[in-house]
């Protein structure tokens, strides 16, 4: 029998997936397996009990699985479940982001091998050193001023792997500027975030001898959010799974591929789904909204998609609603009108079950004002966030849970804490260092619990106890470094955090007594009783004069805001917006028009 490394609590849960015909095929496939997954549709849980079956049947340690995802709140979620599962990360199971998996699986034990042009040791710049030095060499090669955008020079990075092309070139100052962008990186001695993945797959593709190796470690490899990852990351799941011989179990939406600008591109997963050696299978029944949601997200979409509601009777709203005064307007009607009406409409609805989407952090501006003006406690993700979410700032967040009152229920579990640390460490710690440091980890987590008191206290003495050392002797936390100093800046008197205690601290990936602001990228992924949506207006969603392609994930990007609705989904608008220009009486958003049109042809019907 296999080694058994995994409780069988997946077990009881396995078994409701058999009402289910799509998870169920999912779970019980043996070889290559795409999931292509609607919104709501159960992927998340479907992906973690396949990894727990895989981990209690399929492998023996120390062989295992790698699982890997776009953002770090996906991994963190995708965490959280494994471990209530028994699962941790641990040497044979690696739960991450794909630069995370590039960084520690790939480069790191074998780009110096492979004589990949890269420093040692390996050093990640921070995001300061990154934008410094893509300026210093813009301002060098086009003067100072030059229109070219960064965010242009990251997709033409991410996006065009074979440098001898003529798409690489004929792009001549982008390709020049990233030539010579990434030779000052490397005379600093560092590597940027894209070059994870850049070398990543550029290892698998020119040095056979790797593939063995990494399918005698990992046999397995799942990816979640597959639609989000790009072409590096299709490059090397193609590699290592249909020429190294690795079992790949891929779950995705083309519908939700949002992430252009980066580089991703949903045909990938549609290319990957269509292979002959991979089994094709659909999760199409929606647990989250109410079937009149789903049906409008179809329409929104403009694409028969034969999605059904779980919940067919269940009842919903969906509101078209006009504000004045722009978006000062509609987050004022959001927070005076709305929010208080879907409080009082179903017990037990808390502030946690509410969210309002933005395009931008310029519109998430207006809002957050508008809700603090309030007097309402709320969470904010996008980048004007005072720092950005890495596994070093996720795992201080969670021993804040765990302080404040987690360690009573175990949520999140300390074992689970204490290997998340150990796996910071860019080698692997001898059994006694790593007992060690367990030992010094739990004693200091221990003595910091408290039901009150300020989180910058908790974090200082995190950092001052064990973080701080450990950041400054690898080299390769440089870039989640500079995340977790401008936390401890946020949360320091004077900060805009300065008065968070712990256990909000703990909860900052959303909690019952806050309110949601998040951009509509930062939603994917989430669900929210009610969705409050707002800047649905022609010059907001979509910008005026879009290019084909950009028109596209635009209405993906809408489709994305409707599905996060369970119950309710409100639609705001002006009929203008505000630019630089003066106020644009361009009328609201035209995926308004055709869905208000298409349900009132449906319904009528």
């Amino acid at each position: 029998m296999p080694f058994r490394s995994v409780s069988a609590a997946y077990l009881a849960q396995a078994a409701d997936l058999a009402g289910n015909a799509g998870q169920q095929a999912a779970y019980d496939s043996t070889g290559h397996c795409v999931v292509l997954a609607g919104p709501g549709s159960g992927k998340t849980k479907t992906l973690v009990l396949k990894l727990a079956r895989i981990m209690a049947e399929d492998v023996r340690a120390p062989r295992g699985a790698a699982c890997i995802t776009y953002s770090q709140e996906c991994a963190r979620e995708l965490t959280r479940r494994l471990e209530r599962l028994g699962l941790r990360e641990a040497p044979n199971l690696f739960i991450g982001t794909v630069h995370g998996f590039c960084l520690r699986h790939l480069l790191m034990p074998y780009a110096r091998l492979a004589n990949l042009p890269v420093p040692f040791p390996l050093a990640v710049a921070t995001q300061r050193q990154s934008d410094q030095a893509m300026k210093r060499v813009g301002d060098r090669l086009f003067g100072v001023g030059h229109p070219n955008k960064p965010m242009d020079l990251g997709r033409h990075r991410r996006s065009i792997l074979d440098r001898a092309s003529i798409a690489w070139t004929s792009e001549g100052e982008l390709a020049g500027w990233a030539e010579e962008y990434e030779a000052e990186l490397r005379g600093m001695g560092l590597i940027d975030f894209d070059d994870l993945v850049i070398f990543g797959q550029r290892l698998v593709s020119e040095h056979d001898w790797v593939l063995p190796l990494l399918q005698a470690k990992f046999p397995i490899l799942a990816v979640d959010e597959y639609q989000d990852l790009g072409v590096a990351l299709h490059r090397i799941v193609k590699r290592v799974a249909f020429d190294g011989g690795v079992r790949l179990f891929a779950v995705g939406d083309s519908d939700q591929s949002i992430y252009g600008f980066t580089g991703a591109d949903g045909a990938l997963l549609q290319e990957l789904a269509e292979r002959d050696d991979v089994e094709r299978v659909q999760l199409q029944l929606n647990y989250r909204s109410a079937s009149r949601i789903v049906s409008a997200s179809e329409l929104a979409l403009g694409e028969v998609r034969g999605y059904v509601s779980n919940d067919p009777d269940r009842e919903a709203v969906i509101a078209f609603v006009e504000c004045g005064d722009g978006l000062e307007g509609q987050a004022a009607h959001a927070v005076a009108e709305i929010i208080p009406a879907a409080l009082a409409a179903k017990p037990g609805r808390t502030l946690g079950d509410i969210a309002i989407l933005y395009r931008d952090y310029r519109a998430g501006d207006i809002v957050a004002e508008a809700v603090a003006a309030a007097g309402l406690d709320f969470i904010r993700v996008d980048t004007a966030a005072p720092y950005r979410k890495v596994a070093l700032t996720s795992w201080i967040e969670d021993c804040a849970a765990w302080c404040a009152d987690g360690w009573r229920e175990g949520r999140p579990q300390l074992r689970g804490l204490l290997d998340r640390w150990l796996g910071f460490h860019r080698t692997r710690l001898a059994e006694a260092e790593a007992r060690g440091e367990a030992q010094r980890l739990t004693r200091l987590l221990w003595s910091l619990r408290t039901d009150e008191g300020l989180a910058r206290d908790l974090v200082g003495a995190l950092r001052a106890g064990m973080l701080d050392a450990l950041m400054a002797a690898e080299p390769s936390l440089a870039d989640q470094r500079e995340q977790v100093v401008r936390m401890s800046t946020a949360l320091a008197v004077g900060g805009p955090l300065a008065d968070l205690d712990v256990a909000s601290l703990g909860g900052r990936d959303g909690s019952p007594l806050h309110l949601n602001l998040l951009t509509l990228h930062s939603a994917k992924g989430c669900e929210y009783d009610v969705v409050i949506m707002v800047g649905l207006d022609l010059g907001g969603l979509p910008w005026r004069n879009e290019l084909p392609a950009a028109r596209r994930e635009s209405r993906r990007l809408f489709y994305v805001g409707l599905t996060r609705a369970r119950d309710e989904i409100h639609m705001l608008y002006s009929g203008y917006v505000d630019t630089g220009r003066g106020r644009m009486h361009w009328g609201r958003s035209p995926f308004l028009n055709e869905l208000e049109a298409r349900m009132e042809e449906a319904e009528g019907e």
